[in-house]
C-alpha cells in the first residue's frame, strides 16, 4: 500500500497496492488527500481480512498437511475425553515421541523414522511392550487426526510395526517377602505395604496415594477408595472393609497423622506421596530379594491370596474395582497350591523312591 502525490495529475493523489487474491497491481486515482488515505486504510483492513480469509482456504484445501507431531498430540489430549488418569498416562508416554519427533511434519514421517525411535527405545533399556504401548498411541493419534481432518493421509496406514511381545507375567511377593519387605521399609512404604495386601487397591495416585483421613471411617471399619475410573461403572470411591487385624494399626496411624494436621494416609514427613520407587527398590535390596517386584503387585498379592482363601471372585472384583470378575483370573496370576500338591501326591511312588534300595539313596 502507498499514496503518491503527483502534481502533474488532474487527480494528483495515487493509491497503489495488490490484489490479496490475483496479485494484480490495482491504481486508484483521488483529488484530495483525505479520500486518499481514507482509501487506503480501508483497503489495508480489507487486505488483513481477505489474508486471513486466504489463509484458511489454503489450509483446509491441504487437509494441514503441515501439522507437526507436537502440534497433533496437543490437539489429540485437548479434544479426547479419557479419564483423568489414562491421559496423564498417556502423556508420560508421549514425552519421548515428541521429544523424537516433535517438529517433524507428521505426513512426512517414514518407517525407518518409526524402526529408528524402535531402536533407540530398546538401547535405553526399554522393554518391547512398553515401546509398543508408545507406538499404538502415537498410531491412535495419528488415526483420530485423519478422522478429525488435520490430516489428508495416514502415514501409519502402511506402516509395520514390530509385534507386541507378550509382557512376563511377574508372581506376587509370597507372605515371607511381603515381611521381609514390611521390617525395612520406612513409615510410608510400611503403609503402602500393609494397604496394598489387604484392601487391593492400585499403588499410584490414582488410589492409594489419594486416600485422606477423611476417607477413612473408623466406626464402621471402613475405607473410601478414590477410583481410577478404568472402567465405565466406577463411582468415585469404593467402599472397602478393613480387616479385624489391621484396624487397630490404622488407628494409631490416625492418632498420630491427625495430632500432626496430616491429611493424607500415605505420606513422607506430612507431605503428599507421589511414587515410592526409589524406596522400593532400596527395600528390596536390603532384604536381598533379587527377583523383581514391584508395589503393583501388592494388589496381585491380594487377588492371589484372597483367592486362595476361599473368597468368591465377584467380591475380590468389586472390591478391586473390576466391572468383569473374568479379569481376575485373566489378570492376576494365582496358584492353587492345594491343588497343585494334591496332584503331585496323586502320582504313584512307581520308582519306590519311599524304600531306598540296599539303604542307597538314588542321586547320592
Amino acid at each position: 500500500m502507498a499514496v503518491i502525490f503527483d502534481e502533474k495529475h488532474e487527480k494528483p493523489w495515487l493509491v497503489e497496492y495488490r490484489h490479496v487474491w490475483t496479485g494484480k497491481r490495482i491504481r486508484k486515482r483521488f483529488k484530495l488527500e483525505d479520500a486518499a488515505q481514507e482509501f487506503d486504510r480501508a483497503q489495508e483492513e480489507q487486505k488483513e481480512h481477505e489474508r486471513a480469509l486466504l489463509k484458511k482456504k489454503r489450509r483446509t484445501e491441504r487437509g494441514e498437511t503441515n501439522i507437526t507431531v507436537k502440534e497433533l498430540f496437543n490437539r489429540y489430549f485437548k479434544l479426547v475425553g479419557d479419564n483423568e488418569i489414562t491421559l496423564r498416562t498417556e502423556r508420560y508416554h508421549v514425552t519421548p515421541i515428541v521429544g523424537a519427533f516433535g517438529g517433524r511434519i507428521v505426513a512426512l514421517l517414514t518407517q525407518e523414522d518409526i524402526l529408528n525411535f524402535i531402536l533407540i527405545q530398546k538401547l535405553r533399556g526399554l522393554k518391547q511392550s512398553t515401546i509398543s504401548t508408545r507406538l499404538r498411541i502415537f498410531r491412535r493419534a495419528v488415526s483420530w487426526g485423519k478422522k478429525a481432518g488435520l490430516l489428508k493421509s495416514n502415514p501409519f496406514a502402511d506402516l509395520v510395526l514390530p509385534v507386541k511381545s507378550k509382557s512376563k507375567r511377574i508372581a506376587p511377593p509370597s507372605p515371607k517377602e511381603a515381611e521381609a519387605l514390611l521390617a525395612l521399609a520406612p513409615p510410608h512404604v510400611q503403609r503402602v505395604i500393609a494397604l496394598g495386601w489387604h484392601t487391593g487397591a492400585r499403588i499410584g495416585p490414582s488410589e492409594l496415594f489419594g486416600l485422606t483421613w477423611a476417607d477413612v471411617d473408623l466406626e464402621y471399619g471402613i475405607v473410601r477408595m478414590p477410583s481410577a475410573k478404568k472402567n465405565k461403572t466406577s463411582a468415585d470411591a469404593r467402599d472397602i472393609p478393613i480387616s479385624s487385624f489391621l484396624l487397630p494399626i490404622i488407628k494409631k496411624w490416625q492418632e498420630h497423622d491427625l495430632a500432626r494436621g496430616i491429611e493424607y494416609v500415605i505420606h513422607w514427613r506430612g507431605r503428599p506421596v507421589k511414587s515410592i520407587g526409589k524406596s522400593w527398590r532400596r527395600c528390596l535390596q536390603q532384604a536381598k530379594i533379587l527377583r523383581p517386584i514391584r508395589p503393583y503387585d501388592l494388589r496381585h498379592a491380594y487377588a492371589t491370596y484372597a483367592l486362595l482363601a476361599g473368597a468368591r471372585i465377584k467380591i475380590i472384583a468389586d472390591i478391586m474395582d473390576h466391572a468383569d470378575p473374568s479379569m481376575i483370573l485373566k489378570t492376576y496370576q494365582y496358584t492353587e497350591e492345594r491343588e497343585r500338591r494334591e496332584a503331585i501326591e496323586a502320582m504313584p511312588d512307581h520308582l519306590q523312591l519311599s524304600a531306598a534300595t540296599d539303604g542307597r539313596i538314588p542321586g547320592i
